[in-house]
């Protein structure tokens, strides 16, 4: 009688838990590309201000994928010019499996949601407000969006599941 009240509760507890972890799970791997992608962005401001050099970030839009764009003389070695570089596959970083952009943009110009954009950093740490947001592939309703305020460094990170993205209000004289 035990066994069978234990069994009766184990199945009870895996009827409610189950069907609750694939909401769970997308939601995790979204967040966490958004949380690499932060920690980047904040890494690449921080060396650009230190190394007194204008350093980026590109975002591949339709290949679902980023990398950090160091200054030319970073990327030189002892045997190539500036103009023999070539793009190498493994400079680039893949979102997680079902995250896609969004978009990536600023108010001036717009969220773009092809090709690849550049956000750039002065050797100040300075940029433009810029929005970073990604998507779940399986659920575009699931939007994971930060906001970089340009002059302050200061990151706002917003979620939605009504698939909105926040707005930057258009700055006039002396913005980026």
């Amino acid at each position: 009688m035990e066994l069978l009240v234990t069994m009766t509760l184990l199945a009870l507890i895996f009827a409610i838990v189950v069907p609750n972890l694939g909401a769970i799970v997308p939601s995790a791997r979204l967040e966490g590309s958004g949380k690499q992608i932060l920690r980047q962005l904040d890494w690449v401001r921080s060396e650009a201000r230190i190394q007194g050099k204008t350093m980026g970030m590109d975002f591949d839009l339709d290949k679902r994928r980023w990398r950090i764009v160091y200054p030319p003389e970073q990327q030189l070695t002892r045997d190539q010019d500036a103009w023999t570089l070539e793009e190498r596959p493994d400079q680039w970083q893949a979102l997680e499996p079902d995250v896609v952009f969004a978009g990536v943009g600023d108010a001036k110009n717009g969220l773009a949601t092809r090709g690849v954009y550049r956000l750039v950093f002065d050797e100040y740490g300075f940029t433009g407000d810029q929005i970073v947001a990604l998507k779940l592939q399986s659920d575009p309703q699931m939007v994971w969006s930060m906001t970089i305020q340009g002059l302050t460094g200061r990151t706002t990170v917003e979620t939605s599941e009504r698939g909105e993205l926040p707005q930057l209000p258009l700055v006039g004289e002396g913005a980026f």
